[in-house]
């Protein structure tokens, strides 16, 4: 956990708990005291001639359970990546501004960075950069538009959510679950990790992360 470790002294949030694991996958751990964004993240279990997730089971049998879990860990190699690149960046409890990350240092996740401005009182979020491969994957580009603006429908709440976390934890939040895609409707996993950058240091203003579709087999067909 050398990861959380290096968290907890940026944030100065004691991990003492730090979650146990099942195999090799680290258990999922959900926001605590933050219901306003909780409650958006609540995904109920679905079946519809086949249109169904991989995780159909586990969210029938688990009702805190969704598919957009925010985790402790990484799946990608990638994505953990990032987050020790962001956690280099970050002086003390100073946050890193988005000039300390250079496109020379960015070279690895070219295609899968993805950069939000925040808006008032982190209620809407916009999209500044995405990279090619986020764009392939969900056939269609958002730059320069905010999530509001942007045919999410019932999953807005959440999109939100994603880059919001960050903001109030001070800290990379880290993603992990199935989306579909939008060519064929087939679900695919993902993997995400999204840190806050303030350019004075203090105040967030921007989000900066990476995104990874196919990160992880679909359950029970892991190696």
């Amino acid at each position: 956990m050398i990861l959380i470790s290096s968290l907890a002294k940026v944030t100065g949030v004691s991990r003492n708990d730090d979650p146990k694991s099942e195999g090799d996958t680290a258990t999922v751990r959900r926001l605590v005291g933050l219901p306003s964004l909780s409650t958006a993240w609540v995904t109920p279990a679905h079946d519809s001639d086949g249109d169904s997730p991989p995780d159909l089971d586990r969210r029938a049998q688990d009702v805190t359970y969704d598919s957009l879990e925010v985790q402790e860990q990484p799946r990608h190699d990638a994505v953990a990546a990032f987050a020790s690149l962001w956690l280099e960046k970050c002086q003390g409890a100073r946050l890193p501004a988005r000039d300390d990350f250079p496109v020379e240092d960015l070279h690895r996740w070219f295609g899968h960075v993805l950069i939000m401005d925040v808006g008032a009182d982190a209620q809407d979020f916009r999209y500044r950069m995405i990279g090619t491969e986020i764009t392939a994957f969900r056939d269609r580009d958002y730059t320069r538009k905010w999530i509001s603006e942007c045919s999410f429908g019932e999953s807005r709440e959440s999109m939100i959510a994603t880059f919001r976390n960050p903001i109030i934890q001070r800290r990379p939040v880290f993603r992990s679950g199935w989306v579909q895609w939008p060519v064929d409707g087939s679900w695919r996993s993902f993997d995400s990790v999204h840190c806050p950058l303030a350019t004075d240091g203090r105040t967030a203003d921007m989000t900066i992360g990476v995104l990874y579709f196919d990160a992880f087999l679909p359950p029970g067909t892991e190696k």
